[in-house]
């Protein structure tokens, strides 16, 4: 099977294709979930996940529990403890998680035990993760997915979220229009990503023959996962809690976890009243402002006005990226055609009325998607990546960032010479960047082991960052007189390589550099105006 992974932050789904068309698994099987939680528990009887995990949570707080692993796997290693005890970290959590989920032969509700084996995986994830070049999740995941859960030759590679929703729309609006007999969509599709942890967005070239073409990316993530659905569930609770107590409760509480999970039930339960009453205090805030919102729990409950108050440090992070991507949409001269607002929490009216206001679209604008309902727009992303894992839409995306190396020679007077060598040109497809960019030039090296240089021109602006490789290379096939060819390479998850090859090509040797270049910078998200 073929199958295409939306690993959330807060729920995960599965999709292969069935009927020329893609489809979301259920877990389990029978009257299972197509949303299915990202959440696992550790009991004596072994793995839990899903659903079932988090009633262990609520109603055993004892056993060891967790949820948003996902967005801790950029974490340095320092702070695992902080989330996780008895040796677990975010690695080793997702490692068992996706295990379940996936290839468990021990699992009956395992996708390869109900569905057979998997042939080929793309896995969605954060913009983020893809745009800032020393994100060490982007790296984790791969590799664990790789090499713990042995799916290496299966795994294609690492989509971002809104690349893979644009891909699905491509597809469905080549369908419908093959079915109607009309013209499909061509243009600039504006894809905008909200879940549990991030705001994600791309400007997209589609074309006729289910070709996408990135333009331009942005997106917002937080180390405090301080944005998206997680923190306005986490808001709300904490205010309907303090309106009863005169206080905040603590978040590993079991009863804030219980008041969490039954909050996020009620506002699933009641999304279309919610949205209409919420449509009706934008129109007349002073007149609904008490009026009340969400119910849950025993007597909990919040008003519209504290509703919009939950969500202000989110509507923030919304306009922070918003106005990054109008500006460079201005400087560039490109149009939205069309808006897609696509993961579980853009569909809550508060975030897609903050999308169209900092855009100046009306509520009704023509050039937003609306041919899709609530399910189709929820499930875009994994749908997205199972027809990229089918080959049947081609995502052309760029690595915008500018790498290269120093190195220390011998040059033509018999002296030891430093040269720098660009090896990666920002905005280079990530197609073009699959083989090798050799250096024009052969070396001659001093000594069977080099030290090399790396540098950094972070989006391809600004100081170039340099730091020497931790380890000295010792070159293949060495003797005085071999010359050698040095290059990089970029995968399709955008995690780059250093190559260096003897001459001829008899022998080569490859360095991954993702963890590297992580360690070169501090912090998690580097701002576009920061050097």
């Amino acid at each position: 099977m073929k199958i295409g992974l939306d690993f959330g932050t807060t729920n995960s789904i599965i999709s292969f294709i069935t009927n020329d068309k893609p489809e979301a698994y259920s877990y389990p099987p029978l009257n299972g979930e197509k949303y299915i939680p990202s959440f696992i528990a550790y009991d004596l009887e072994g793995i839990e996940i899903g659903s079932s995990a988090r009633k262990i949570a609520v109603y055993d707080p004892e056993i060891e529990t967790y949820g948003q692993f996902k967005m801790r796997l950029p974490l340095p290693e320092s702070e695992f403890n902080q989330y996780f005890k008895n040796n677990r970290t975010p690695i080793s959590v997702t490692i068992d998680y996706l295990k379940e989920l996936l290839i468990s032969p021990d699992n009956d509700y395992s996708f390869t035990k109900e569905q057979g084996e998997i042939s080929r995986l793309v896995v969605s994830v954060p913009e983020i993760w893809q745009r800032d070049i020393y994100n060490l999740g982007r790296e984790r995941l791969q590799e664990l997915i790789k090499k713990d859960l042995g799916l290496e030759k299966q795994l294609i590679q690492l989509v971002s979220e809104p690349i893979a929703a644009a891909s699905y729309y491509a597809w469905e609006m080549q369908r419908r229009a093959q079915e109607e007999n009309t013209n499909p969509f061509q243009g600039n599709l504006l894809v905008c990503d909200m879940g549990g942890g991030t705001f994600d967005v791309s400007l997209c070239r589609i074309y006729s023959n289910n070709k996408i073409e990135v333009l331009y990316f942005d997106g917002e993530g937080d180390k405090g996962l301080e944005s998206a659905g997680v923190a306005f569930d986490k808001n709300i609770v904490q205010i309907a809690y303090q309106k009863q107590f005169g206080e905040q409760i603590q978040e590993n509480d079991s009863k804030f976890i219980r008041l969490l999970r039954e909050f996020e039930n009620v506002k699933i339960a009641n999304h279309v009243k919610a949205t209409r009453r919420l449509i009706n205090y934008l129109d007349a805030p002073e007149d609904k402002a008490n009026d009340e919102a969400y119910k849950f729990g025993e007597g909990y409950s919040v008003s519209l006005e504290e509703v919009q108050k939950a969500f202000t440090p989110i509507a923030q992070g919304i306009q922070k990226v918003m106005k990054r991507v109008i500006e460079q949409i201005k400087i560039q001269g490109y149009s939205i055609d069309r808006l897609f607002m696509v993961g579980g929490f853009s569909q809550f009216i508060l975030v897609q009325e903050e999308i169209k206001n900092i855009l100046g679209f009306e509520r009704n604008d023509v050039r937003i998607e609306q041919s899709f309902n609530i399910t189709n727009s929820a499930y875009a992303i994994s749908y997205g990546a199972c027809l990229i894992a089918n080959g049947l839409v081609e995502p052309t995306e760029k690595y915008v960032h500018t790498l290269g190396i120093i190195l220390e020679t011998i040059a033509l007077t018999g002296e030891r010479d430093k040269i720098n060598i660009p090896l990666i040109k920002g905005g280079s497809s990530l197609d073009s960047l699959a083989e090798t960019n050799f250096y024009e030039k052969e070396i001659e090296p001093i000594e069977r082991r080099v030290t090399v240089t790396l540098w950094v021109q972070i989006q391809s602006k600004g100081f170039k960052h340099q730091n020497s490789l931790a380890d000295m290379i010792e070159l293949p096939n060495y003797s005085p007189n071999t010359k050698y060819r040095v290059g990089m390479k970029v995968d399709r998850s955008h995690i780059a390589y250093l190559v260096i090859e003897s001459q001829g090509g008899e022998s080569k040797i490859e360095y991954e550099l993702g963890e590297i270049i992580s360690k070169m910078f501090p912090g998690y998200i580097l701002k576009p105006d920061e050097d």
